[in-house]
């Protein structure tokens, strides 16, 4: 059983919704899973995890939620994930913007990479609404994260 911390910024209310699905996705799963937005999150607490997951919404052209990009993204510039599993969702909609509608995704990539974090699965990147990609690509997502984590588990006992 891993401890699994989601971190997530949403204005909408997409991007809760898929770190809430994927989160008791995981949890049915066996793992203990937080669930917190990142406004509210203290920046201290990002790692110590078995698992970091950061998801944000794109808006405008190719920039991060504003809650992320406004609150949180300052105050984590800083902090040294090594050592720290991660993951990433990101979410956006084509419909706004052709060329950078999940800009969100590479965003928080980039940033796990560039601070020293290990990117332990490939990002789940949902475009448009993410309704009926829940059961599909959300669900085999958090499924192949559980088998990683649980393989890792193994390996340790």
């Amino acid at each position: 059983m891993a401890n699994v911390q989601i971190v997530f910024g949403s204005n909408g209310g997409n991007t809760k919704m898929v770190c809430e699905y994927v989160g008791q996705c995981l949890e049915d799963m066996g793992h203990r899973v937080k669930i917190d937005r990142c406004e509210h999150y203290p920046e201290d607490q990002l790692t110590g995890h078995d698992l970091l997951i950061l998801a944000c919404s794109t808006y405008e052209h190719g920039q991060l939620e504003d809650h992320f990009k406004l609150a949180f993204w300052p105050r984590i510039q800083d902090v040294d994930l090594a050592g720290q599993k991660c993951a990433i969702i990101g979410l956006g909609d084509s419909k706004y913007d052709t060329d950078y509608n999940i800009e969100s995704g590479r965003i928080l990539q980039h940033y796990v990479e560039t601070h020293n974090g290990d990117l332990i699965q490939a990002s789940l990147m949902i475009n448009k609404s993410p309704l009926s990609q829940l059961e599909t690509t959300a669900k085999d997502w958090a499924k192949k994260l559980s088998d990683k984590l649980n393989t890792k588990s193994n390996r340790v006992f």
